[in-house]
């Protein structure tokens, strides 16, 4: 009886051991996507150009009076590319035809070619713009994918996430939805 309370006390200390460090090395992981975000709620979104699959140069001040669903993702990435299916289906489907919402899905590190193949290959309805040197993307963050930014009519920043979780996408459809019928 006394060995199996030791090897239960045993057993009990190396899962509180490990969910402490797995617990500790998730903080470590925020704090570090937090320091990397180079943006803040509430500011207005930095000034750019894009250019896109059809050649035509933008600047993000055209988008205003638009709510702007911007998202950076890489095709090397297994997070963005299990994201970029409910981005497709639960958000561009839904709002491809409101012309008070702009979707800017930003393929970090690739050109126009790839983002045109890798369109092509996966049957999106979705416009890709290419991001191959990284220009758009250093304006929000220095590292972490995918991200996720919205703009209100105004261009300010009025949500900002990374990764992808089924509880953060649905915020994010959340504040696309009110913003929207405001």
């Amino acid at each position: 009886m006394k060995k199996i309370i030791i090897l239960a006390s045993a057993v009990l200390l190396i899962i509180t051991s490990c969910n402490y460090k797995e617990k500790k090395e998730q903080q470590e992981q925020e704090a570090d996507v937090k320091k990397s975000t180079l943006i803040e709620k509430g500011q207005p979104v930095p000034e750019f150009e894009y250019i896109t699959l059809q050649n035509d140069t933008v600047n993000i001040k055209e988008h205003q009076g638009k709510v702007v669903f911007m998202n950076f993702f890489a095709t090397s990435c297994p997070v963005c590319m299990k994201e970029l299916p409910y981005v497709e289906k639960e958000i561009q489907e839904k709002y491809k035809n409101n012309h008070n919402f702009e979707l800017l899905a930003f393929g970090r590190e690739h050109n126009a070619n790839e983002m045109l193949a890798f369109k092509e290959k996966n049957k999106y309805t979705m416009s890709f713009i290419p991001d191959p040197d990284r220009k758009i993307y250093a304006l929000f963050a220095e590292k972490y994918i995918p991200r996720n930014i919205v703009l209100n009519r105004e261009g300010k920043i009025i949500y900002e996430a990374t990764g992808f979780s089924a509880k953060e996408f649905s915020t994010l459809k959340q504040v696309i939805e009110q913003e929207l019928n405001k």
